[in-house]
């Protein structure tokens, strides 16, 4: 059974309300979940519906006149050339690939997990992929604030269940839980994270290494 984002989550992404770093995380868990991608689809279709349904105000003919003059002088663009899928990325979904850069480079960390950092200027979510190799897992940890994970390959188990490909989950809050990957198809589980506070982390180090992850260094 997979795991779906919430309703509203969805319907504000539908609907273009969440901040960049949430919203990534969502049109990640679309593009690889069909049953998400038919439920943003309707919430979509309803709210054209809905304004479908709003009375059009009165025709103003001097200004019709002045967007068929516009359009007429316009340049047709060329549709967008969909990204090219980079070497060893191949399982990115194609909303990720605009975040990559043309050479990603995975960066080891504590713990013996891996990450990329995305960087998303306008937005003050923490947002990372995560790459944890089969019976690997991230330090026990509970969270302040949200935090929102799609899976992209391979799958992962924590307290709150088991995760695979397209499923998105959503961090306990102040109960811990130390995700671990999944042994069972022998590949690595690779995710993107959206943090909105930093982990606590909870195990023996963690009142040594919580000041570093604070800061953004861990």
């Amino acid at each position: 059974m997979s795991h779906l984002a919430p309703e509203e989550l969805l319907l504000d992404y539908a609907a273009g309300a969440l901040p960049e770093g949430p919203a990534l995380a969502v049109a990640l868990h679309v593009a690889l979940n069909p049953v998400a991608w038919r439920t943003v689809q309707d919430f979509q279709a309803v709210g054209g519906a809905l304004l479908d349904s709003e009375p059009a105000p009165a025709p103003d003919e001097f200004a019709l006149q002045r967007a068929l003059a516009t359009l007429d002088s316009t340049p047709v663009e060329a549709p967008p050339v969909p990204p090219k899928a980079i070497p060893g990325f191949e399982w990115a979904p194609a909303p990720l690939l605009p975040y990559l850069g043309s050479a990603p480079r995975w960066r080891k960390q504590l713990g013996g997990f891996e990450s990329i950092p995305v960087r998303l200027p306008g937005d003050t979510h923490r947002v990372e992929i995560l790459r944890l190799m089969p019976g690997r897992g991230l330090p026990q940890h509970h969270h302040n604030g949200l935090e929102y994970t799609t899976v992209m390959h391979g799958g992962f188990t924590d307290s709150t269940g088991s995760y695979g490909v397209g499923d998105f989950a959503i961090g306990p809050g102040a109960q811990d839980h130390e995700p671990i990957a999944d042994v069972d198809d022998g590949v690595p589980c690779i995710a993107m994270i959206v943090l909105e506070q930093p982990i606590v982390l909870t195990g023996p180090w963690g009142r040594w290494f919580n000041p570093l992850v604070k800061r953004g260094w861990l």
